[in-house]
């Protein structure tokens, strides 16, 4: 896993092919958060793990993750880019080959709001974790 750029208030995440890299994804999420509840915290590095994890199983490389820090909107925003625009997530459909899409429940559970947006090459699926408790 590559770190395509990092600031106080965002990290942008090259994914590589291959293994997850869940446990990194999870150190960057910790690091750049530094300072903030650590509810807040956990809830964002679990968005982060699951739409990561969903990026792997269910879409083409090449693949990148994005955290930010949006304090005007009270939020931590987790957005992942996959190389398959035609295929959206779905909230507790089976999915490709047989696997439940659980982890969109928690992403569902833990954001205020999450989507996708559509581009001619990519897909850009993104959630919206209160940063404040």
């Amino acid at each position: 896993m590559g770190i395509a750029g990092r600031s106080s208030e965002r990290l942008d995440l090259v994914l590589p092919e291959g293994a997850l890299p869940l446990a990194d994804v999870r150190a960057e999420v910790r690091r750049l958060l530094r300072g903030m509840h650590e509810n807040i915290v956990v809830d964002v590095m679990v968005v982060a793990t699951e739409l990561v994890s969903n990026a792997y199983h269910h879409a083409a490389p090449p693949r990148g993750a994005r955290i930010l820090r949006l304090p005007e909107r009270e939020v931590v925003r987790v957005e992942v880019d996959d190389g398959t625009p035609g295929r959206f997530p779905q909230l507790g459909r089976i999915g490709f080959l047989g696997r439940r899409q659980r982890g969109l429940l928690l992403v569902n559970g833990l954001a205020q709001v999450w989507g996708h947006n559509r581009f001619p090459d990519f897909k850009t699926v993104w959630a919206d974790v209160s940063s404040v408790r």
